[in-house]
């Protein structure tokens, strides 16, 4: 019998002491409680395989689920859900700045799991314990993760600012690049991040110390294996559809080989424990209340946010209303029932309505510097009509090319109107008017809930009021 070459037989030594470390990681979750119960399937699976693999979260966990982010504790429920099926890590995304610092603080207490991200910066009487980064052991493996968070031109996650007061934000990229020695004190290296797929690639080619990026802020579906100077990135869409599962072989405290695959969630059973937890949290009869019917499906989130900018322009008794598209959640909506849940699916936010006077010169500027901040198009109206153009790129402004109001008239640039906005739109323009004008007594969705209760049904499939085009 042949005897086995020596170097061969090291190498199946070598291969014998490999360890694998399994990694699952999910982003922009957005309080999609519905999903948990298949995502607690999921990870029972997959720790039955390895008991040892790791479950982050890379933020935007909350925000999209009354019964999260509505309650008396905003964020908390899905922190008790994630405790529930077993988190070991998460960062921050914008949304969890949503509803201010003393919240954020009870959403981190609450939590059986650690929060991290080098790029936000609290102080010790905020009491707010959040890590610039963790390192997990597994079989002798050493796993560190690190965390960051979007930030935009304001120095700020796109969160409302006054949620933001009192933390301070610093550039991703710039407190990634004091982080790189980590990669001595680590086998494998992640960086979990909210930033966006394409700012992802960008950190991948300034840090290719990292292994792997689990990253969020886009809903981007990277199905496949994504390499970037040597770093995996992975991104897992949005509401709990995917999980992606990362896998690690290390030998002798080297990464030597990796995979991602995405897993979907929506096939598999619940878990029924799981699924108990979520009824008891939505049992509060007064999301259930049906408010008016939906006569016909609405499939474009421009119409939502017009129905949205009617209940401003009713409530607060103004000629013109302006909703930016970014403050309405959903996309479309069914016909049929329309209940106060499903008003806090739409406007989550509790930014209080501000009535104002401007001149039409000023509202053109206002509505133009809107989509520079909410970066999602064209804010939506009531009592009015606009047609624009927008370059592809984000860099140059909107420009409104017709303006009238609703019967027809066109807007008069010298012309006093009377206009309701919300809050985050007055915090965050580059064009405010000259009168700031005052905060009314309703928010966005008791605006909305106001305005839908007197109505028998609503019709809004149609309506558009918005007519943008994107110029080569």
């Amino acid at each position: 019998m042949k005897k086995p070459h020596f170097l061969s037989f090291l190498a199946l030594l070598g291969t014998a002491f490999a360890e694998q470390v399994t990694i699952l990681g999910i982003n922009d979750m957005h309080a999609h409680i519905d999903g948990m119960p298949q995502l607690a399937t999921c990870v029972k699976q997959e720790r039955q395989n390895d008991p040892g693999l790791l479950l982050m979260a890379a933020g935007d966990n909350r925000t999209g689920n009354p019964y999260v982010d509505n309650g008396n504790r905003p964020g908390v429920p899905m922190v008790t859900l994630m405790n529930h099926i077993g988190f070991d890590l998460s960062t921050f995304g914008n949304h969890e700045f949503d509803a201010g610092a003393a919240a954020l603080r009870d959403y981190i207490n609450a939590a059986e799991f650690d929060f991290v991200c080098a790029n936000v910066f609290t102080t010790d009487t905020q009491g707010i314990n959040v890590k610039p980064y963790k390192i997990f052991e597994r079989n002798g493996v050493r796993i560190g993760v690190l965390g960051l968070v979007q930030v935009g031109e304001n120095g700020l996650p796109d969160a409302h600012p006054d949620k933001c007061k009192g933390i301070q934000f610093a550039s991703p990229f710039d407190t990634a690049a004091c982080y790189k020695h980590l990669r001595a004190y680590c086998d494998v290296l992640i960086v979990l991040t909210h930033l966006g797929f394409e700012d992802d690639v960008k950190l991948a080619q300034m840090f290719p110390e990292a292994d792997a990026i689990i990253g969020g802020h886009s809903h981007t579906r990277v199905e496949k294996e994504h390499i970037i100077n040597g770093v995996l990135i992975t991104q897992a869409e949005n509401k709990l559809k995917y999980v992606t599962r990362l896998t690690f072989d290390v030998e002798e405290g080297k990464v030597v080989k990796k995979n991602a695959e995405l897993i979907p969630l929506a096939n598999l059973p619940a878990d029924e424990a799981t699924t108990e937890l979520v009824e008891k949290t939505k049992n509060l009869p007064f999301f259930k209340r049906q408010l008016t019917t939906v006569k016909r499906d609405i499939t474009r989130r421009e119409s939502l946010g017009c129905m949205m900018a009617d209940a401003l322009c009713v409530r607060a008794v103004t000629d013109i209303a302006i909703v930016n598209l970014g403050g309405v959640r959903l996309d479309d909506f069914p016909a049929g029932p329309l209940t106060v849940a499903d008003v806090y699916r739409m406007d989550p936010f509790g930014n209080a309505i501000i009535r104002t006077t401007m001149t039409g010169k000023e509202l053109i500027a206002l509505l133009e510097s809107i989509p520079g901040s909410d970066h999602y198009g064209g804010p939506c109206v009531s009592g009015m009509t606009y047609k624009a153009t927008k370059p592809a790129t984000e860099l140059k402004p909107m420009r409104i090319t017709e303006a009238k109001l609703a019967d027809g008239t066109p807007i008069d640039p010298n012309t006093v109107y009377t206009v309701a906005y919300n809050s985050y739109i007055a915090s965050t323009t580059s064009a405010p008017p000259a009168n700031p004008g005052v905060a009314i007594d309703s928010d966005g969705a008791e605006c909305l809930i106001r305005f839908l209760e007197k109505k028998q049904e609503v019709d809004y499939a149609d309506v558009s009021r918005v007519d943008v085009q994107i110029e080569n």
